[in-house]
């Protein structure tokens, strides 16, 4: 997927932001070491949703094979996106694993989100927020 860093790419915004929330959201997908059916599924309704189609659904299944670490993501987070990334990830996987858990800690201190920021999106979800 593009770098989110030039907003004018394609004109719009909206599209390069959608574009890195699902970045966020495939990084978080594969912390365990693998996208599965079923999130490769979610993944790309999420696409479509957001209203991908043709070589950005390309892009996409590229993403899908060679994911950002948290540390990439976190670098390429344009200011302003650090809970909305945050989230992205947060509803992209059920932490029930360490390797989950241990990209989910890394991706929220890059990100600069404390525990009271953590707790407080979980709760605007409705889940319970990871431990750290």
């Amino acid at each position: 997927l593009p770098a989110p860093a030039s907003p004018d790419r394609h004109g719009e915004g909206d599209q390069l932001r959608s574009l890195h929330l699902l970045r966020a959201m495939v990084a978080a997908a594969h912390s365990d070491g693998r996208i599965d059916d079923s999130e490769r599924a979610q993944l790309l309704l999420h696409a479509r949703d957001a209203g991908l189609a043709g070589e950005d659904l390309d892009a996409l299944d590229r993403e899908m094979r060679n994911p950002l670490s948290p540390e990439q993501l976190v670098l390429q987070t344009p200011a302003g996106l650090n809970e909305e990334v945050y989230v992205a990830a947060l509803i992209a996987i059920d932490i029930d694993d360490a390797r989950e858990h241990q990209f989910m800690d890394t991706l929220s201190a890059g990100l600069g989100l404390d525990s009271q920021a953590r707790a407080r999106l979980a709760a605007q979800l409705g889940i319970q927020p990871p431990t750290q």
